[in-house]
């Protein structure tokens, strides 16, 4: 199968191109052309050219023809599939959303449970959809022998955390509800349905033979609370030193040896250590990783970085765009600036800046939508190219952790006397505030399609606010924010704080995150400095005490590289923890 880089995929909103192009001799080999649009009287046209495949002689005999076909038309170059939002509701396969209820008829009926989480902005997730759940072989056996639910991505943090490996993720439950198999990636139709028919067939020989049943829900398990002292942070801190020396690239920057991630909290830990140290290794690690972020990540034409490279050289980049990754990445090449004066670091810095404020945020009603889809061949462009080509679509949901984490990224770039970008960070808060904050926390995010919040009450959405309203009160003293921060913890405290355990929780039958609970600790330790209620201070004690082990385990006795995204979620918790117990880095701010 040709990858897009050796195909030319042109849309042609001319019905008259057609013409040209069935003259062209020999194209048939070459080429294939489809109806994709009947709109009016208008039609559009699918070409496909596979360009290693096209002689010279065609070339120099057609090649004016075909141009010219080209140049009358109206053009758009795209990956293979279509790079617009898939929607899981037009889908021939039968999606319910995720819920309790869903399980409960999967076990009352015996079927198995075909769980797919998958997100808008991701390319191969659309492949999956358009390639594999399309045909109507596999569509058609899923309807028959499975339940099928869809999860969001964007949405439902707590099942991301809890199952997803990467995107598009799939996981099989049998009906009770017990994970059969689980895998991250796309897989062909025979495949795919080899898969299926397996998993589908040991469950059927299991229910015949009577096997007993298992409970779907497992109990929340948590190593024992260990004391927060100053020697735990140190051995923590020294802990994720070690970790990431141990993980970082030395050739090529970045952590890890295969597909890499930005991982811009990990470099701002690294940064605040040199900081604090002024010992250069940390130093030169960030500058290596920067620069390999720069190479494979940055869009040098209209600012912004993609999500991650899937090599180690970091190439070739997925090109979805996110908020919270831009965000944080603004904010890391501003500070390394800072630090060492190199122009390249401020140009992307301010370049992505720039980026966000023209194409993820929302002028008129505050706040930032949360992406832009993937479309490889759109990048592949010139920059002359790109001006008449259509843009990749924005994905116009707010995702509310994610607004939050702009937020102090552009409170904390405008401490250095950028008024304009504390207005944009105030105006997102304003946003929050008025659409977002219900009596059961916030919402996760807030839709665009029906102009309301979705999915109240998220551990993770909570947090991040929390912690933006508290710094937007440090920064403009508006007693607004400082209520709003108030509300959103006082739910916190109230609904998703486990007593048993001492940890915040999405539900009392959720797994637990490491970083949310860190970003939930250190907003009550603001919170307290504030109020100077006793409180505030002593849950966020006891979070990092019943997380102790946990951390410990990750930080000093696991040195599986496959941890390095879990790591980076511990930056949150200790640098809570560093103001409890020890001299905090500022890292995880």
């Amino acid at each position: 199968m040709l990858h897009w880089e050796d195909r030319l995929l042109v849309t042609l909103r001319w019905e008259g191109a057609l013409h040209i192009l069935s003259r062209l001799s020999g194209c048939r080999r070459t080429c294939s052309w489809r109806i994709i649009l009947s709109k009016g009287a208008g039609r559009a046209v699918k070409l496909c050219v596979d360009v290693r495949r096209l002689s010279r002689p065609l070339l120099s005999t057609h090649g004016r023809n075909l141009f010219r076909a080209v140049t009358v038309a109206v053009i758009v170059l795209s990956p293979a599939s279509a790079s617009w939002a898939y929607s899981h509701q037009t889908s021939k396969v039968r999606f319910r959303e995720y819920s309790p209820e869903a399980f409960e008829t999967a076990r009352r009926e015996g079927k198995p449970v075909f769980l797919l989480i998958s997100a808008v902005w991701c390319y191969w997730c659309k492949y999956f959809h358009q390639n594999t759940l399309g045909s109507d072989e596999v569509s058609t056996y899923l309807n028959r022998n499975y339940l099928s639910i869809f999860v969001d991505y964007d949405r439902h943090t707590d099942l991301t955390r809890k199952y997803a490996r990467g995107l598009p993720t799939i996981v099989l439950f049998d009906p009770d509800g017990q994970v059969r198999q689980s895998f991250a990636g796309v897989l062909k139709k025979e495949d795919f349905l080899d898969v299926l028919n397996r998993v589908a067939n040991d469950v059927r020989t299991n229910v015949a033979a009577g096997q007993p049943r298992k409970p779907r829900i497992e109990p929340l398990v948590i190593p024992d609370p260990v004391p927060v002292t100053r020697e735990t942070y140190q051995q923590l801190h020294q802990g994720m030193l070690d970790f990431l020396n141990d993980q970082l690239d030395p050739v090529h920057g970045g952590f890890g040896r295969r597909e890499k991630y930005p991982h811009a909290r990990l470099l701002r830990y690294l940064l605040a250590q040199y900081d604090a140290a002024r010992d250069r290794r940390y130093l030169v690690a960030v500058e290596r990783s920067l620069d390999g972020i720069l190479r494979g990540l940055y869009d040098p034409v209209e600012g912004g970085f993609f999500r991650y490279a899937e090599g180690r050289e970091w190439r070739p980049p997925h090109y979805e765009k996110l908020l919270d990754v831009n965000a944080s990445l603004a904010l890391v090449f501003s500070e390394t600036y800072r630090v060492t004066q190199n122009l390249r670091y401020k140009e992307a810095a301010e370049a992505t800046v720039t980026y966000l404020r023209r194409t993820l945020y929302d002028a008129k009603g505050g706040g930032f939508y949360g992406s832009q889809t993937a479309d490889p061949a759109y990048y592949g462009l010139t920059p002359l190219a790109r001006r008449t080509a259509r843009k990749p679509p924005v994905n116009r949901d707010k995702v509310t952790a994610w607004n939050a984490e702009a937020a102090l990224t552009f409170l904390m770039l405008g401490e250095s006397g950028r008024k304009d970008l504390v207005d944009v960070a105030l105006r997102t808060l304003d946003f929050m505030r008025r659409d977002l904050i219900t009596e059961k926390g916030v919402f996760q995010l807030y839709e665009f399609k029906t102009g309301r919040g979705q999915l109240p009450g998220q551990l993770e959405a909570n947090a991040w606010a929390a912690l933006a309203f508290l710094e937007g009160y440090r920064v403009s003293q508006a007693e607004t924010y400082r209520h709003a921060a108030e509300q959103v913890l006082g739910y916190a405290k109230a609904e998703l704080f486990d007593t048993a355990h001492g940890v915040f929780v999405d539900n009392r039958d959720s797994s637990f995150s490491l970083g949310a609970n860190g970003i939930m600790a250190e907003a009550l330790i603001r919170a307290h400095r504030l109020s100077g209620r006793a409180e505030d201070l002593e849950i966020a004690k006891r979070v990092l005490a019943a997380l102790g082990g946990v951390a410990h385990a990750l930080l000093v006795e696991d040195a599986d590289a496959a941890a390095v995204t879990r790591v980076a979620d511990a930056v949150f918790y200790l640098a809570a923890y560093g103001r409890v117990a020890g001299k905090p880095l500022d890292g995880g701010r």
